[in-house]
Parts: structure tokens; C-alpha cells; sequence
């Protein structure tokens, strides 16, 4: 989603800086075997900083125009932690990451930037490295910003990860204005907008009180007194006497804070009603609003559909593209996704050491082009409710076959994603995929019929960009409301991919049952037996016939859908109307407060 954000901002011009940490190893490196046990393993994507540019579009930043590389100190708890500077080019936008690998620091601090999502809460030696990020990633962000040149007009703080950026933020105003704590923060909040992502636990991280202290107090008492350090503490206490970053986040931003749909907008406001220290407030009456989530279309839209929408006059003109184009294109990114998918499952078969004949026959059987090709690729967080379609094993099997009796062709469902390498429920769902794949495939050739259940290891925006283009239908069944927004439907809709969806995040402003998608089921946390039946529903007695009433060409009515999703999912899911919506309501009120408490070196806007 960031990465969106910036592409957007390179699109529009907006003068937009980006700042994260640089992790040496990212995400994980998923496995799996045959028979789905899943391996867990960290590849080095950092090589030496001599050979960094030759193999990754990066530079470092270099101090006050000398050819020494920017070394940022950022204190926590008793020491100071060195972070070089690296920056990115996003078009028109930058990026800086921020990198303690460096051989001036102990090795506990050359390794805060090791890995992305590595903590296990229940350690707190985890939890520590945790908090030791946030603070790298917030005040160490904004002092890499001052540092390497950059004058911030407005702060944009996504999740509360990044709270403590808004404390150097007022810093800073307290240094350069010689304002009292007090006064800058009055003034500094109405400059930073926040953005919460998530109503999950996972992305409202709290801390004990104490740990926070210790890791934050000291560089706080180098410019807080006593009351204003309570201050700031106060600001972060939740109901449950925790640390909460999305609290601080939402009670030292002032410009603008959002959801990132309209659903999630209405529950942030009645979890976060009781932050203002009003014990009746309605959450009508809390300050935050929404802005729905996009996708960056040039990035997520097959170039060649592009190219096909704009030489008919654009997407107002989609109705007058053939069905046959339509249709053949999407053939072609059918095609290239099974190509990809065989790709994958040879590589794994191989690393198994399969002999090569088996795994030539494996692959030449695997999918269908002609098939009706159900993906389901996300991130295996609990409320995504994974295997829910799988858990009726018998009705999915008779569905499968009756499919395949009436209408000759197979019906395939394609798993991807990662859980965290933590969540033992998680792999564990993985490892259910594939034996409940394993199974059914066997009862399918005793039948004399061909479906498919395919999993497809490591998950990554390579593959993604298969999936989203490639299959018929794109399914999504989380716990409502915990999905904030969801983007992945987007990208699926805006290439003709239908969605069949719980209607949660973007999707009941996005998808009309019948119209562009399917909507089934109420997503409530106990109605789990109760969606998968209207799943399977909605599949038999309108998806299916559907699409299969054809002699050549899916029916012209699911062809009409895919125009219309494509239309009405491009028009309005993209970066171009998000990042106006933030000008809008947060950058351009950020700038003008900024002017108005003196806050700027120069006047940024007209009025």
C-alpha cells in the first residue's frame, strides 16, 4: 500500500518523501513440500554497501554535500543507535530507509534492522527489538528528513508504528522556534495527519508502560520536564493501563485522522470514541474520518488492457470493446498465470528431488485454461477465515464433480499467502490445504473427473500480479469488520477478475451483487457454517451456469461483468482519487496550519 502511495504521488507531482527501515533479510522465504509441510527461511536481500548499487536501486545520502555517507544517531534507552541513510527512487518520489547494519554499533543494534515481522510478542527480548524499531523508524525518521535536507511541510503517519515521529516533530519546532512543549505540540499536532490501517490487535501495538520507559524516557528528559514527559505518557495509556501507538497517534496528530474505508471509519470511531478522555462520547462525535484505500493502476492493470481501454476513448468507452478482445485477453493472462503456477510446483517438486519424468507428467496435468479458476491469495492472518470453503470437505467434493458432470470442465482453486512465521494456526492451515487438495485429487480420478486444489509457495507482488489478472473469480471471506479496507480485490476487479466477497473494507462501496461481483453471507465471527453454505450457493445456482453457458465465449453476461467491474473498479479504486482526497482533507489543511503558527521557512500554498 505504500508503495502505491508514493507511485501515485510521483503520478500527480505531489512532493511526497517516503521513510521506512532498510531490513536485511524482509520477509521470509516460504517452502513447501509435497505433502505441505511448510520450511520457514531468511535470504539476505542486502549485499555489501560496496555492491548495493549494482544490485538494488539505491544510494546512500551524503552529509552537507561532502562524500561521507549520512550517519544518523538516534538515542534509545542509554545509547545512541548509528543508522546510514539509504535513498530510493519511486518515479518522481523518494524513499529513505534507514539501516543500523553498521559496524559502528553493538551487535544487538546492527541487528534492529535484521528482519521484518520477526517479533514474538511474548518474548521481551522481542518486544524490546520491537520498540527499538518504532523508535529507529520514528524519531530517527524525522531527524534522517532535517538531516539529509528535506523541510517537512506536513508529517503523514501510517499505523501507529511510526508515533513517536510526532514527538521529534515537536522537538524540532521546540528547538528551531524556541517554543515552550505545550505550544509546540498545540501546533505541531495540526501539521501530522495519522492513518489507522487495521482494527486487528496485530496493527494497534501496545506495550507495557514500563518497557516504553525504559527504551524512551531517557531522550525524552533531554527537552521534557517532568509534567510534560507525563504528558506524553498519558497520551499513550489505554483503558488496559497499556502503551497503545495508535492512541499517541491519534492524540498528537490534528490535520487529519482516517480509516481506510467507510466501514472502518465507523469502527474506528467507536474504538477509539473513549481517547479524547470523554467516558460519553458517542463515536459519532470522535474526529475521525475515512478515506478508502487504492491501488496504483499503471502497477496493478495488465499494460496491454490499458492500452486496449485507451484506444477505444477510455473506460467510459468500455462498453463498446468486444467481448471476443475481452475475453482473449484474459485467456492470455489465464495462460501466463498457469505457466507461473507450474513454475512454481516444478521448482518445489525438484528441490524434493522428484524424478523428472513424474515431475514432467505432474506439471503437463496441472490446470486448466478452460477451467473456472477461483483464486484466494492474501496475507493467512486468523480473520481472513482461510479455509473456510474447504471446511465442508463432502459438499466441496460434490460441487467439484457436479460441476464437472454438467459441463464438462473443472473447476480450480488457487491458495497462496504467507502466515506469520509465528502463527503456528496459521501454518497449520497451510498444511490443511494441501492435504484436503491431496485427498480430494484422489477421489476425483477414482471418480474419473479432473479439479484442482493448488497451493502456491512463497507468495510474493511477482505472483500477485499473475493472480489478480489471471483468474475467473477472486474470493474473500474474512471476520467482519477486521478487513480496514483490502486491496486485493481491487487489483483483481480493475483486470476483469470478478470478486465474491464478504461484504467488509471497500467492498459494500465497491461491489454490486450482480453488477460487477458477487456479494454472499454476514461475516459475523460465529457464522462461519452459515457463509460457506450461501457460498456454495451462490456458486452452484448463478456462478457456475454462468459462466460455463457458452459454446466459445463465457456467457455475454458475465462478459458485461467483467466490463463493468473493470469500469467501475478503475474509475474509482485508483491512487489518482485517493491522494486527492488526502490533498484534500489532510495535506493542503497541514500546510495552511503550518503557515499560520509560523511553522514554515516559506509559504507553500495560496489562499
Amino acid at each position: 500500500m505504500s508503495g502505491d502511495h508514493l507511485r501515485g504521488a510521483s503520478d500527480l507531482g505531489l512532493k511526497m518523501v517516503g521513510v521506512g527501515l532498510f531490513y536485511m533479510h524482509g520477509y521470509y522465504e516460504q517452502e513447501l513440500t509435497s505433502k505441505g509441510e511448510m520450511k520457514v527461511s531468511y535470504e539476505s536481500i542486502v549485499p555489501p554497501k560496496q555492491l548495493v548499487r549494482d544490485f538494488l536501486p539505491l544510494d546512500t545520502i551524503k552529509r552537507n554535500g561532502t562524500q561521507e555517507d549520512l550517519i544518523v544517531e538516534v538515542p534509545i534507552k542509554d545509547r545512541t543507535v548509528r543508522v546510514r541513510v539509504w535513498r530510493a527512487k519511486i518515479g518522481r518520489s523518494e524513499l529513505l530507509l534507514l539501516d543500523s547494519n553498521l559496524p559502528q554499533n553493538k551487535v544487538h543494534d546492527r541487528h534492529i534492522t535484521r528482519r521484518l515481522y520477526a517479533s514474538q510478542k511474548h518474548h521481551e527480548e522481542e518486544r524490546r527489538r520491537r520498540i527499538e524499531q518504532e523508535i529507529l523508524l520514528g524519531v530517527g525518521g524525522v531527524l534522517a528528513l532535517t538531516q539529509a535536507g528535506y523541510e517537512p511541510a506536513v508529517y503523514h503517519l501510517n499505523e501507529g508504528h511510526v508515533a513517536f515521529a510526532a514527538i521529534e516533530v515537536i522537538h524540532q519546532a521546540m528547538m528551531k522556534h524556541s517554543l515552550s512543549f505545550r505550544d509546540a505540540k498545540a501546533k505541531c499536532m495540526e501539521t501530522i495527519g495519522f492513518t489507522t490501517h487495521t482494527p486487528v490487535p496485530e496493527g494497534n501495538e501496545r506495550f507495557e508502560e514500563q518497557l516504553v520507559r525504559e527504551s524512551l524516557q531517557p531522550y525524552l528528559e533531554r527537552f521534557l520536564s517532568h509534567e510534560d514527559l507525563e504528558i506524553i505518557f498519558n497520551c499513550g495509556r489505554n483503558q488496559e493501563n497499556m502503551f497503545d501507538m495508535t492512541k499517541l497517534s491519534l492524540l498528537l496528530s490534528g490535520a487529519y485522522r482516517n480509516g481506510v474505508s467507510r466501514l472502518h471509519g465507523e469502527v474506528c470511531r467507536q474504538m477509539w470514541s473513549y481517547a479524547w478522555g470523554n467516558p460519553t462520547a458517542k463515536p459519532e462525535e470522535t474526529p475521525i474520518g475515512h478515506i478508502t484505500n487504492s491501488v496504483h493502476v499503471p502497477y496493478w492493470q495488465k499494460p496491454i488492457l490499458r492500452k486496449l481501454i485507451e484506444s477505444r476513448g477510455g473506460l467510459d468507452q468500455m462498453d463498446q470493446i468486444e467481448d471476443e478482445k475481452i475475453w482473449l485477453l484474459h485467456l492470455e493472462f489465464k495462460t501466463k498465470l498457469i505457466d507461473k503456477v507450474r513454475e512454481r510446483v516444478a521448482d518445489q517438486l525438484l528441490r524434493e528431488k522428484f524424478d523428472p519424468q513424474e515431475i514432467h507428467n505432474r506439471i503437463h496435468d496441472l490446470l486448466d485454461v478452460d477451467s473456472l479458476m477461483i483464486g484466494f491469495a492474501r496475507r493467512f492472518a486468523d480473520y481472513k477465515r482461510v479455509t473456510l470453503f474447504l471446511e465442508d470437505e463432502e459438499r466441496l467434493f460434490q460441487f467439484l464433480e457436479r460441476t464437472y458432470r454438467t459441463y464438462g470442465k473443472p473447476v480450480h482453486i488457487l491458495y497462496a499467502g504467507k502466515p506469520h512465521p509465528n502463527n503456528q494456526a496459521g501454518i497449520k492451515r497451510v498444511n490443511d490445504i494441501v492435504q484436503i487438495a491431496t485427498r480430494l485429487a484422489k477421489r476425483a480420478k477414482e471418480r474419473g473427473f479432473r479439479s484442482q486444489i493448488v497451493f502456491i509457495q512463497d507468495y510474493d507482488i511477482d505472483l500477485a500480479r499473475y493472480l489478480v489478472a489471471g483468474v475467473d473469480l477472486w474470493l474473500n471471506n474474512p471476520i467482519r469488520p477486521h478487513e480496514a479496507s483490502g486491496t486485493s480485490g481491487m487489483k483483481a476487479g480493475m483486470n476483469g477478475v470478478l470478486n465474491v466477497s464478504i461484504p467488509d473494507g471497500w467492498v459494500p462501496e465497491g461491489i454490486v451483487s450482480g453488477k460487477n461481483g458477487w456479494l454472499f453471507g454476514t461475516g459475523d465471527a460465529d457464522s462461519a457454517a452459515g457463509d460457506r453454505n450461501e457460498l456454495f450457493e451462490l456458486l452452484e445456482k448463478t456462478i457456475v451456469p454462468l459462466y460455463f453457458k457458452r459454446p466459445k465465449l463465457p456467457s455475454k453476461e458475465w462478459l458485461g461483468m467483467m466490463k463493468h467491474a473493470i469500469k467501475t473498479i478503475t474509475a474509482a479504486y485508483n491512487t489518482d482519487r485517493m491522494l486527492s482526497e488526502y490533498i484534500e482533507k489532510m495535506y493542503l489543511p497541514a500546510v495552511r496550519n503550518g503557515e499560520k503558527h509560523h511553522l514554515l521557512s516559506k509559504a507553500l500554498v495560496s489562499h
